[in-house]
């Protein structure tokens, strides 16, 4: 390790240091005081201050002088054959950028037998880097004179330095170094880093890099990110060569992006704690509107507490930094950071605290990249950030856009890579293990043990049961259940089932699909039971009716599909409070308008698509849908059901749009007169897991409207194959953009179903999303093997009119030719409606002019044929103030209001009776829930 010295010199002022002067050792000599100064290169690395102002001062010339005139009762000097000890004299500084050795060397052999030495908590400082001073750190120096039995006058030499490198244990011999490192780290959905005024940055600061496989793409299209030449590498991890600061370019121990355990990064976000925080407690900061908060790392959490961490969300670090904290991560910001906060984290900084940057890539131009620079800027770190997305084709977690990487710095950054022991559990996918249940947690959560000392979390896979105790559950993603509190219930039974079948202490086999990796959300194990008697309780919870097929790429999917099928047709568990033909339609109103996702242009093989064969443009013009009427085929530009659109699933809101409607509405019209039976969806090609695809799984919202007209929808992973919903009985099929290729025999099924006058609807992937390139091209082949000439066209975007981002265009530019924007109940094929309740945002006032409560109200108009009655009906905002109607009725046409403030109610006026506002002036959202959990107003301002 290199060596910076520095030297401290002890003696008289006037001697010029660097000797304890004639005469220190005799009780009657003169004063003695010592200079201590730095040599000129190393006055930027150091700083030196008194502790002990009877022993140390700063003198007129701005050098600590160490002064020992009475260390003795009533005598000056240090006297003979005394053992002087004086802790913290003075304090040492790194004030460097570096973590560092202390070190000190002293030659005292030209004053007799007495000794002088520097000391460090009581130990001798030695000339080895034994004492770690890490950037910012201080430790308190004292002093150790022996005067021994015959000193004698002379001069003690002395040299204080640091090393260059990382401390270096005493104990640590030559091979104690890491010599195992993780295998690979991955980044999802990964933006990559930079220097200053879009910079590169210096290869020492990149820790991690992509594979040279990788490319940087503008995925949100507004020309914002910075090209790198052929020869830069793609940075994804930075350390800063002159801060304790660690930047990476995702939130890079996320839940929904990391599986625990499968990869790197959890083991080396540790390492990055280990490395550079001092103390225990780290800050994780909420308090600027970030999506990824500290409980979409709550794996991470979890690992990190396990290892002596403890991990706190902050909403006020200017305060909280003062506390014990030594680190702090900060995921994208959607809001900036104040002038003071950027103050206190500086300082914080400047202490030795460690600051951990995470940004996001720009799909779907949900970054905050200028934020999150302005905050790099403030504090004055190297590393920024890029407003791009990196992609790779071939090294990655199964798509573009979910890069893996080798690249790792191991030889600067050993301790960063470093492999741990006690990561979760090395497991092998295709393997079977014996394990003990410990606890069950719900219908399909329980807790194994593979031995005395190791326990792990399994999700039951494949499956879902209904959430317990106060965790809210999605009612559309059970067929035909519109009433929560019974569903609740159900869950209990449910939890009592598994309790049954999984008996605490029982051993049970755990095995796993290798389709769909060891781990999922929360780090948990993804796997399957089987227990004493042979049964795999995934499949058994199905066939008793206590669990619903969790639609994903699962291999079993439609075999448990058909299990599923069989127990809610004998209304066995809890199908017993299920009846799809008595969903109520939920809105089901003419389309005024529509959103396309992550939206691509529709064309055809020879090029642009005729006008009479598009029934929806963008508003600059460019199709959005294609019909190819004499193949039953249809190419939607985007995938027009995403669930992730709705504000329930935190989303922008669908309330405006008639997206399921149309839907609905466009595979009637493509099959054959009088088809009817259910709509299947694809999700066995990859669809479940990409962000511009959808399964089952990711359209609820869109089955529980179809529900509303006795129509079922179906997820199926395997077209050819005779398990799950049969195509026979299906009115349309639905394959969204596909990242493997559908093979010949599901092409020939989907071929046959066509033929038999079933409606095919391809969505795209998104042209806007580079990662999805090869889907696209998959969809478009099947397109091809339909016989249709359909194929997909150009990204269109649209920077004025669309739906939380210019990627997802809005648009009301009809072709009304095509009798497809109509209600779907008022059609022929979509059945009698039943009765709807059309309940609507009439007046909302929520700045008024007289008193904010009083006056502030929200009225509702009812635009139906019906009476509603609004008993047990709840009107909520965003932050969940709730209130709920009792005894009132809503005729056609007439309204009701709602006043914040109190008084007494009449026929068409209540009273919410609160002492202070509801509807914020700035914006918010009035939602109005029927006592089915069925969302009918939703209204954004």
């Amino acid at each position: 390790m290199k060596r910076r010295s520095v030297i401290i010199g002890l003696g008289a002022t006037a001697a010029g240091g660097g000797a304890i002067a004639t005469g220190a050792f005799d009780t009657a000599s003169a004063e003695r005081d010592a200079t201590v100064a730095l040599a000129d290169d190393a006055s930027s690395l150091l700083s030196l201050t008194p502790l002990d102002d009877e022993f140390a001062f700063v003198d007129d010339a701005g050098e600590l002088a160490l002064v020992f005139d009475e260390v003795e009762g009533g005598g000056t000097g240090f006297g003979s054959g005394t053992v002087y000890e004086v802790d913290e004299v003075f304090q040492v500084s790194n004030q460097g950028t570096e973590d560092l050795g202390l070190f000190a060397t002293v030659d005292d052999g030209a004053i007799g037998d007495a000794e002088f030495a520097l000391t460090v908590d009581g130990e001798e400082l030695g000339p080895d880097p034994t004492v770690e001073l890490d950037v910012g750190e201080a430790v308190a120096v004292g002093v150790e004179v022996d005067a021994g039995d015959d000193p004698t006058d002379g001069e003690v030499s002395i040299t204080l330095g640091i090393g260059d490198g990382p401390i270096e244990d005493p104990g640590d011999g030559p091979g104690d170094a890491p010599t195992e490192f993780v295998d690979q780290l991955v980044f999802d959905s990964t933006a990559s880093l930079l220097a200053e005024d879009d910079g590169y940055l210096p290869s020492e600061a990149i820790a991690a890099a992509a594979e040279p496989t990788a490319q940087s793409v503008d995925a949100d299209g507004n020309d914002d990110a910075t090209s790198y030449p052929d020869d830069e590498p793609l940075p994804l991890m930075a350390v800063d060569q002159n801060l304790p600061v660690v930047a990476f370019g995702f939130p890079f121990a996320q839940d929904d992006g990391v599986t625990f355990g499968e990869y790197g990064n959890e083991e080396v976000l540790l390492n990055v704690l280990d490395e550079y925080a001092d103390s225990e407690t780290v800050l994780w900061d909420e308090g600027h509107g970030q999506f990824y908060d500290l409980a979409s790392h709550s794996g991470f959490e979890g690992y990190a507490e396990e290892n002596g961490y403890t991990v706190e969300a902050t909403t006020d670090l200017e305060s909280d930094l003062l506390g014990p904290a030594s680190a702090i991560v900060i995921t994208s910001p959607s809001e900036s950071f104040s002038g003071s906060e950027i103050d206190a984290l500086t300082d914080f900084i400047d202490a030795g605290g460690l600051v951990v940057l995470m940004d996001q890539s720009d799909f779907s131009n949900l970054d905050e990249t200028d934020n999150l620079n302005a905050l790099a800027t403030g504090i004055d770190t190297q590393i920024r950030f890029n407003d791009n997305q990196v992609i790779d084709g071939e090294n990655n977690a199964g798509s573009d856009f979910v890069p893996t990487t080798t690249d790792l710095d191991t030889e600067n950054y050993p301790g960063l890579f470093a492999d741990r022991e006690g990561l979760g559990i090395d497991l092998d996918p295709s393997e079977e293990y014996e394990v003990e249940i410990v606890s069950v947690a719900d219908g399909d959560t329980a807790d194994v043990a593979f031995d005395e000392t190791t326990e792990d979390t399994v999700r039951i896979l494949g499956i879902d049961t209904p959430e317990t105790g106060s965790t809210e559950e999605r009612l559309q993603e059970y067929e035909g259940i519109d009433d929560a509190q019974a569903l609740k219930d159900k869950g209990d039974e449910a939890t009592t089932y598994a309790e049954n079948q999984l008996e605490v202490g029982s051993t049970v086999t755990l095995s796993f699909d290798e389709n769909e990796g060891l781990r999922g959300d929360f780090g948990r194990l993804l796997g399957f039971l089987e227990l004493p008697n042979g049964d795999v309780y995934n499949a058994k919870a199905i066939e008793d009716g206590w669990a619903r097929v969790y639609d994903s790429g699962l291999a079993n999917h439609d075999a448990y599909w058909d299990l599923e099928r069989a127990a809610r047709d004998a209304g066995d568990g809890i199908w017993e409070i299920s009846d799809v033909a008595d969903t109520p339609p939920v809105g089901d109103e003419p389309v005024d308008e529509l959103f396309v996702p992550f939206a691509a242009s529709v064309a055809t093989a020879d090029g642009a698509i005729a006008g009479d064969r598009v029934p929806v443009e963008s508003e600059g013009g460019d199709p959005l849908v294609g019909v190819d009427e004499a193949n039953n085929v249809a190419l939607v530009g985007g995938p027009l059901p995403a669930e992730s659109f709705e504000s329930d699933e935190d989303g922008p809101g669908t309330e405006p749009y008639g997206n399921y409607v149309f839907l609905a509405n466009l595979i009637d019209s493509l099959a054959a007169d009088g088809r009817e039976g259910s709509v299947v969806i694809g999700g066995g090609h990859g669809q479940f897991a990409a962000d511009y695809a959808l399964s089952a799984e990711d359209a609820a919202y869109f089955q529980r409207y179809l529900e509303g007209f006795a129509v079922e929808f179906d997820g199926k992973n395997d077209f050819d194959d005779d398990l799950g919903r049969d195509l026979a009985e299906a009115r349309a099929v639905i394959v969204t953009a596909p990242d493997d290729e559908l093979g010949s025999d599901e092409v020939a099924a989907i071929e046959d179903f066509r033929d038999d006058g079933g409606a095919v609807i391809l969505a795209s992937a998104g042209a806007g999303a580079d990662d999805a390139a090869d889907a696209r091209d998959n969809l478009d082949a099947l397109a091809a093997d339909l016989g249709s000439d359909l194929r997909t066209g150009d990204a269109v975007t649209d920077e004025e009119n669309n739906l939380g981002g210019p990627e997802n265009p809005t648009t009301t530019n009809f072709d009304t030719d095509f009798d497809l924007f109509g209600a779907y109940g008022d059609g022929d094929d979509g059945g009698d409606g039943g009765s709807s309740v059309d309940l609507a945002v009439d007046e909302l006032v929520a700045d008024p002019e007289g008193d904010q409560t009083e006056d502030e109200y929200v009225s509702f108009v009812n635009q139906g044929d019906e009476t509603v009655d609004l008993d047990g009906y709840v009107v909520d905002d965003e932050v969940d103030n709730s209130y709920t109607f009792s005894g009132i009725s809503v005729d056609p046409g007439a309204t009701i209001t709602l006043y914040t403030g109190t008084g007494d109610d009449t026929e068409d006026t209540v009273y919410w009776g609160r002492g202070s506002p509801v509807w914020n002036n700035g914006g918010d959202t009035v939602f109005v829930t029927g006592p089915d959990g069925n969302t009918v107003v939703e209204y954004g301002y």
